[in-house]
């Protein structure tokens, strides 16, 4: 059934209103859910944290917080990165006395990562999980 200007069904309508996405990203979105149905091994990431990784982030990125900012505790990690630019400036100028805090606030985290990941964990298996429908 169709008449002068088209057909009666135009097929599911949607209105965006003025936060319509752009084609690309429509293509993107159809060609993302393309992907994750034709793999059936490929699972969104659910959000959980391994100690595993904590320790490789405290190991390489300690000094700058990359373990702390993993587990969300990014305010915590910006300060720890402050001071270790500021511990690594004044090591050079003044002696490596001067890294001994620094080096003991690294290796206390050593001890408290477990604690955070099972605590980042925990909360983000608290929040309501999105399911997308392909």
């Amino acid at each position: 059934m169709s008449d002068s200007s088209g057909p009666s069904d135009p097929g599911p309508s949607v209105d965006y209103g003025a936060a319509a996405p752009s084609h690309q990203q429509m293509m993107h979105d159809m060609a993302h859910a393309e992907f994750m149905a034709s793999d059936p091994s490929v699972k969104p990431w659910d959000g959980r944290r391994t100690v595993l990784i904590g320790y490789v982030l405290w190991l390489f990125l300690g000094w700058i917080g990359g373990h702390r900012l993993y587990v969300g505790r990014w305010k915590s990690a910006l300060g720890m990165a402050a001071a270790g630019f500021v511990t690594w400036i004044m090591t050079g100028m003044l002696g490596p006395y001067l890294g001994i805090p620094m080096t003991i606030w690294w290796i206390v985290d050593a001890v408290l990562i477990p604690g955070w990941i099972r605590q980042a964990n925990e909360a983000n298996a608290m929040k309501p999980t999105i399911v997308e429908t392909v």
